[in-house]
């Protein structure tokens, strides 16, 4: 595949750290991997307490030459932040998965404090502890209109039979504001919400490097929040409420670094309402855009129940609720209580994971044991990003001990439909035993305990496009791509692709963003042609079983998958789910494009990728000129398309 520009362009947008408060100098790609292996260097040095000899210097200069050829990844979340001070002393924001119940105020905490580090949330809301206000109360807000900085931790007071919750401007103060709020039971009759300490919106963040919010978007969620503790006055949240404040609170970042989860036992109370939450949400509920809603199966559904859940998910518009075989995953992990916003991570309660990535189509031509090698090394580095101290003065004792117990790494593979070895079981097998000596070969040289599960897939969405290589398991829509991806339209990078000829238009979603397009190929994927267009016409069940291979034979954990499917399809899918329950742990689902159809076709302004013909591909190919991304600016990731789920955290 060649995508060369569009993977320089992407890793400049979201993974080169500005080297000024201005913005104006950017970090290459070989100072981001410095950074990075720096990370690494001071991760193994604490573990071992002390200086790494010549060997262990020689096996991270082998890691360097993977990550800077892109054959081997960390997590986007480390590519961002790796090295920094915010790093070494918010171990949190390197992880990328977690999971937690929330049914007490400080759980609610923890899923916020993990929010606004870019980590993505799973959780699973439980009624019994939380509750409304006293009694009903007048709600005020009153917003920011300052143009610096303002301090930064919260204040609280009482004035009569008012109640004042001044929000101080940080990250903590954030994460701690929404237990205060959520704790405040005195019998007042008016609650104000105060904002006037928050930074303006559009200035850098100095540690985090992200780009501030101002208080637009907690104002907004925070009254929401407060409105919803009003209507629950005297009585318990229930758990719909509980997936609401979450939601909520998802909504109060700046642009989209991180993704939410949420799960709800098949058969619970309120499962109904919970499995239908999304439909139609975005006119009276568009905080519920900021999960995916999962049903976890703890035994085996019937088969009217699955045609059931089906029923619900094409009346919802085809994609939720996804299910999870809760069962399944708990044999695979015993500690199992839920799952990250990807599913591709078995959690514990209050539990996390760091992920790295190794990308198969780059190996075409290695010998086996020269890609178990890359892969062994590549483990042993996703196994010292367990190597965390996770008492932040935020999040409750339980993260940090569970991490010390399981130690989990998610060693992923990428790239893998153009693997000339994908169809071999006993290849993924060796990949799969490489990647667990390499991790467990890291933790008896520390002395510390091995991970209880290894290996992974995730959809690797924003990764694989900096890596040139297809996505997770999945397999592309075609052999030709418009990819179109969003930008600001104030990113100065945006005026660079116009210099290169690359198409630049507003987007129709977006007053403040635009799109390009960049084309895209896939050279050694198989397609079948139609009407000229080079297509994946995989049926579901071809997907399935390629979910089922990785999961027999490489995942320890779960293998990410968005299903494509037609309507005239879930006869079929519901049988093989009965046939294959043991073997399936969860997959996600979501109604087929015709891959043949252009936007225009399918009723759509635009498409994120749109398959097209070779000579379409060759001629606007022909019209592009290279262009220096090293002597470009720019802003801050723009939301974009993620990975084929749409879920995932963007770094």
């Amino acid at each position: 595949m060649t995508t060369d520009t569009r993977a320089q362009v992407i890793t400049r947008r979201t993974y080169n750290r500005p080297l000024n408060k201005e913005g104006t100098k950017f970090e290459t790609w070989e100072d981001t991997i410095d950074r990075v292996i720096h990370h690494q260097q001071w991760l193994w040095e604490r573990a071992k307490d002390g200086k790494l000899n010549l060997y262990e210097q020689s096996e991270l200069e082998q890691l360097r030459d993977l990550f800077i050829k892109r054959i081997g990844l960390v997590s986007g979340r480390t590519l961002w932040l790796g090295g920094t001070d915010v790093a070494k002393h918010r171990e949190a924001s390197q992880f990328n998965c977690s999971f937690a119940r929330v049914e007490t105020i400080h759980n609610v905490v923890d899923g916020f404090w993990l929010l606004l580090q870019g980590c993505g949330v799973g959780f699973e809301p439980i009624t019994g502890n939380l509750n409304g206000f006293t009694k009903p109360v007048q709600i005020e807000v009153i917003r920011s209109t300052r143009d610096t900085r303002g301090y930064d931790h919260n204040n609280e007071h009482y004035a009569g039979d008012s109640w004042r919750l001044e929000v101080g401007d940080s990250a903590e103060a954030w994460a701690k504001s929404v237990g205060k709020l959520l704790a405040m039971k005195k019998p007042v009759k008016k609650v104000i919400l105060d904002f006037t300490q928050i930074r303006p919106a559009g200035e850098r963040l100095s540690g985090y490097g992200w780009i501030s919010s101002g208080d637009a978007t907690i104002s907004v969620a925070f009254k929401a929040i407060a409105e919803l503790l009003n209507k629950r006055a005297g009585q318990l949240l229930t758990r719909m409420d509980i997936l609401d404040v979450m939601n909520w609170l998802g909504t109060c970042l700046s642009s989209r670094r991180s993704a939410e989860i949420a799960l709800m036992p098949y058969g619970s109370a309120e499962w109904q309402q919970f499995a239908r939450a999304k439909k139609d949400h975005w006119i009276d509920n568009p905080q519920r855009a900021q999960s995916n809603n999962s049903l976890l199966f703890w035994k085996k559904p019937s088969l009217g129940e699955l045609e059931d859940i089906f029923k619900i998910m094409e009346d919802a518009g085809g994609s939720e609720p996804a299910f999870i075989n809760a069962e399944a995953a708990q044999k695979r992990a015993p500690w199992f209580a839920g799952v990250n916003p990807c599913a591709e991570i078995l959690l514990g309660n209050a539990n996390f994971c760091n992920l790295v990535e190794f990308d198969l189509n780059k190996v075409n031509g290695w010998s086996l044991t020269d890609t178990k090698y890359a892969l062994w090394l590549l483990a042993r580095a996703n196994y010292r990003q367990t190597c965390v101290n996770l008492d932040d003065g935020i999040l409750q004792r339980s993260w940090h001990e569970l991490n010390e117990f399981l130690r989990l790494t998610g060693v992923g593979l990428t790239g893998i439909v153009t693997w000339e070895h994908h169809e071999s079981g006993h290849h993924l097998q060796m990949l799969r035993q490489a990647a667990q000596s390499g991790a467990h070969s890291m933790a008896d040289e520390l002395k510390l305990p091995r991970s209880k599960a290894v290996t992974t897939v995730k959809p690797s969405g924003t990764l694989s496009k900096i890596m040139s290589t297809t996505e997770g398991v999945h397999k592309p829509l075609g052999k030709y791509i418009f990819n179109n991806v969003r930008f600001s339209k104030h990113d100065p990078l945006v005026e660079l692709l116009k210099e290169g000829n690359y198409r630049v238009w507003t987007d129709p979603y977006s007053d403040d963003a635009v799109l390009a397009t960049f084309p895209v190929s896939y050279d050694n994927v198989e397609f079948t042609n139609v009407d000229g267009k080079e297509v994946n016409m995989e049926t579901a069940l071809d997907q399935l079983e390629r979910y089922k291979k990785m999961v027999t034979y490489y995942v320890d954990h779960n293998c990410s998958v968005t299903i494509s499917y037609d309507p005239d399809e879930v006869p079929s899918i519901i049988h093989w789910l009965r046939k294959n329950w043991d073997s399936y742990v969860g997959v996600s689902f979501i109604y087929r494009n015709d891959p043949t159809k252009t936007a225009e076709d399918l009723g759509y302004p635009y498409l994120p990728q749109e398959v097209v013909t070779k000579e379409q591909f060759d001629e606007y190919s022909a019209t592009l000129r290279p262009i220096d991304i090293d002597a470009a600016n720019t802003l801050e990731e723009f939301e974009d398309e993620g990975c084929a789920t749409g879920a995932c955290p963007i770094k």
